[in-house]
């Protein structure tokens, strides 16, 4: 089997013949090709440009030849410089001035008018890997893209004074979050029709910060109206995989979706929800990527025990609990490779 069969049928919970293994944040940051790059050519030349993009996509696929998919280098603010406000990089995140009263005014969001890179980066990337690899498109959900709207940026710990101003004006907020779920399902529509993604990740970063009465209340209807413009948009035949920080309070919520995979976070019990959920929906995960900062033997031992915890049911795909931070070691990240395709 090649990569992209082996995403496809761990996603649809078939047999593979090993587990299928991707990274999250594996373009970029780790990688001194990347920073290179990052040093000569701004956070957007990066994501716009077409040619940077898709040689940053393809940089972990070069230099580790054990993965099974591409994730396209892009980011989950991409919507926001398409609905007027500026988003700088570099020391934290800084985004222009936002009111709640704001979503009145904004446009009719188009992806291939507004924000087409990461679709443009996932088509240029398969015509260099063909079916070879399982090509990955990205957006982010609309409750943690507006936790950073309503913040500027990233300067307000666990967003709590975003989180009083949704509180504060509940219908409001909604609105705002409905609208950015439109927007959302839009952004994902287009990395499958024009991109050619097999498969699209909604990242929920912050979800895990609300009760789950409240993520029900707010956040998850929001989700859901991304799913269903992307799935409307698609004709229903591309796999989600939905990703959320510290949720495990939520999963019950988030099996609700019309998701085909939970990507679990280090905390989460990966052999207690294979075996109470692993019929019903895949898993990916959830080695922490503490374990790419250390000894390369500890790297191999915890892989060790992502795969027993695993199984060998159908439905697994390898990830990092989190995305890779700058400082991770390619050692460790060859070794985790190693350990996953050799045993």
């Amino acid at each position: 089997m090649n990569g992209r069969e082996r995403i496809l049928g761990a996603l649809n919970l078939q047999p593979v013949d090993q587990t299928p293994v991707w990274f999250m944040r594996q373009a970029g940051r780790h990688l001194p090709e990347y920073r290179k790059i990052a040093a000569e050519h701004s956070f957007w030349e990066r994501c716009q440009d077409v040619d940077l993009c898709t040689e940053i996509t393809l940089q972990p696929i070069n230099r580790y030849k054990k993965l099974d998919a591409t994730i396209v280098f892009s980011d989950i603010l991409t919507p926001l410089p398409g609905l007027g406000y500026d988003v700088e990089y570099g020391g934290g995140i800084r985004i222009s001035d936002f009111e709640l009263s704001d979503v009145d005014d904004w446009i009719s969001f188009s992806a291939r008018k507004h924000a087409p890179w990461a679709a443009d980066g996932i088509k240029a990337v398969g015509e260099h890997t063909g079916d070879s690899l399982a090509r990955l498109g990205f957006a982010g959900c609309p409750w943690t893209i507006c936790m950073y709207l309503l913040s500027g940026g990233t300067g307000d710990k666990d967003f709590h004074n975003a989180r009083a101003k949704i509180f504060s004006d509940p219908e409001s907020a909604k609105r705002m979050l409905m609208s950015m779920g439109e927007i959302v399902g839009e952004l994902l529509a287009d990395q499958v029709n024009h991109g050619g993604a097999d498969a699209v990740q909604l990242f929920d970063t912050w979800a895990g910060l609300l009760s789950p009465a409240t993520y029900r209340e707010l956040a998850m209807p929001a989700t859901q109206r991304a799913i269903d413009v992307f799935k409307e948009k698609t004709q229903d035949h591309v796999p989600i995989i939905h990703y959320a920080k510290g949720s495990g309070h939520l999963h019950s919520c988030i099996r609700e979706f019309d998701i085909k995979a939970i990507s679990l976070d280090w905390r989460d019990d990966l052999s207690q929800n294979r075996q109470q959920f692993g019929n019903d929906i895949a898993f990916q995960g959830n080695l922490d990527p503490s374990y790419m900062h250390g000894s390369v033997e500890t790297a191999k031992q915890a892989t060790l025990d992502v795969l027993a915890a695993a199984g060998e049911k159908p439905g697994h795909i390898f990830n990092l609990g989190h995305g890779f931070a700058p400082s991770a070691k390619i050692d460790c990240v060859e070794a985790v490779l190693r350990t996953i395709t050799e045993g």
